[in-house]
Order: structure tokens, then C-alpha cells, then sequence
């Protein structure tokens, strides 16, 4: 998990793109992780200040350039810095996901199965340039995809875009590159968009959920998201587990 500001802390600079919820659901995914039974070592949290929450502690990433167009794409920055820091290892697979991107169920690595390929995420459900548009809330990679992080960086530098159309051209344009990502299904970053189709082709139990518990999302129609994946849905079936709720309720997120 990353998360990079401007302003050294969990406060966001630029409240028009996400809601400041970054210091509660930092511990939400602390707390979230230890009771899917990760080791406390390999919940990996990347900051650039202090922060340690219970038994996790952050590492401070320095001198990482903050992608004012759109501060989310800063974690491409950050991931390009573990690598140049030697933090990312051969024969490793890591996941990266953003803080509003929270695991339900046990993952295994045979599942994700990345033998054949350098990187893997799922699409976003809508359309880029007449292809599935990817999306970045969570990524599973190994080491020999440093090179793709860094053509992701080029594209949004020279182009002022987010990394997800930096991806997706880069995806279109080059055929090399794209046979090195994977499609995953959705399950691993399910957005409750076109929630019928979606959940019918989702693998069950669905592994991870995506959304942001304050602030209204158009396309889910609701005006708090958290309703919507406790059970408020068209499917009218919580599609969180009863342990994240609790975590969410503990922490005063309701």
C-alpha cells in the first residue's frame, strides 16, 4: 500500500478528486490484513512521513515526485522508487492496492498464477480507446515488470494523463507489453458498477472490493457507498464481509 502527499500526512491536498479518509483506512487495511492472517512483515506500507499503526510500521519513501494531474497516479512513481531502492526482489510476487481497495477472502499465489506474464490486474468495466479500460486500484506484479512501470511514467509525463490511460495506451500501441499483462477477473477488484453482469461473472467468494465508504458515486446511484456494499444493491445481498463491517464500525466509519 502507498500513499504519497504533498503535505507529509494522511491529509489530502485535493479533496475534489477523493474523500479524506486516507488516516482511517490506513488502519482499516492494517487491521484487515492481520485477520486474513498476513505476517506483520508482509504488509508492506509506504509513506513519505512516520506512520505506524499497532504492529505495522511505514516505510518512509524519499524524494518520490508528487503527480499533481491526478495524485493517485503518485503510486507509479513510488512503485519505480522500491525498485531503484532494491526493495522489490527477484522470485517475488507482490500486490499493490489502494487504500479503498479491501481484501474479503484468502489469495493465493497459484491463483493468481503470474508464469506467463510480468504483471496482472483486472479492466475498470468501461471502454479505452475501443479496449477494456485497465484499472490500477490493485496490481499484482513481479520484478521483471519495472520496465513497464517506467513506460507507464513516460506516458503520463509527456501526455499529462492518469496512469490508467497511460496503461491503456501503452496496452494498444505496444503488443509486446500488453501479451505481459494479464486480465484478471473481477473479483479481485470488484467495483459494484454494472453490479448484475459483473457479479454473475465474478468468481465467488469475491476477493477484494473497491470503493471509497464517504461520498456519493453517481454510477452506483446511492449516496453512501458503504450502504450499497453492506446490501442497499439490486442483488439486495451484502457483498462485504461481517468482519470488515466490524473493522469499518470500530473506526467510526459508518
Amino acid at each position: 500500500m502507498i500513499y504519497i502527499s504533498p503535505t507529509g500526512s494522511f491529509n489530502n491536498p485535493r479533496p475534489d478528486l477523493t474523500s479524506n479518509d486516507a488516516g482511517q483506512l490506513a488502519k482499516v487495511q492494517i487491521e484487515n490484513s492481520l485477520a486474513l492472517g498476513w505476517k506483520k512483515e508482509d504488509i508492506l506500507l509506504f509513506t513519505n512521513f512516520d506512520y505506524q499503526y499497532g504492529v505495522v510500521k511505514a516505510t518512509v519513501l524519499k524524494d518520490v515526485k508528487f503527480f499533481d494531474r491526478k495524485p493517485q497516479a503518485t503510486k507509479i512513481n513510488a512503485i519505480i522508487k522500491l525498485f531503484e531502492n532494491g526493495i522489490i526482489k527477484d522470485d517475488e510476487m507482490y500486490w499493490f492496492h489502494d487504500l479503498d481497495a479491501y481484501q474479503l477472502e484468502p489469495i493465493s499465489e497459484a491463483e493468481i498464477d503470474l508464469s506467463d506474464a510480468d504483471m496482472a490486474l483486472t479492466d475498470n468495466g468501461t471502454q479505452f480507446g475501443g479496449t477494456d479500460r485497465w484499472n490500477t486500484a490493485s496490481i499484482f506484479f513481479k520484478s521483471s515488470s519495472k520496465d513497464i512501470f517506467q513506460r507507464i511514467k513516460e506516458i503520463m509525463y509527456q501526455k499529462r494523463i492518469d496512469e490508467e490511460e497511460a496503461l491503456g495506451l501503452l496496452s494498444i500501441n505496444d503488443e509486446d507489453i500488453r501479451k505481459r499483462i494479464k486480465k484478471l477477473n473481477c473479483t479481485y477488484n470488484f467495483n459494484g458498477f454494472n453490479l448484475r453482469p459483473r457479479y454473475r461473472t465474478a468468481i465467488k467468494p469475491i476477493r477484494v472490493v473497491h470503493f471509497h465508504p464517504y461520498g456519493m458515486i453517481r454510477r452506483l446511484r446511492v449516496k453512501r457507498p458503504l450502504d450499497f456494499f453492506m446490501g442497499e444493491n439490486s442483488l439486495h445481498i451484502p457483498l462485504i464481509t461481517e468482519r470488515l463491517i466490524r473493522i469499518f464500525k470500530y473506526h467510526r466509519i459508518r
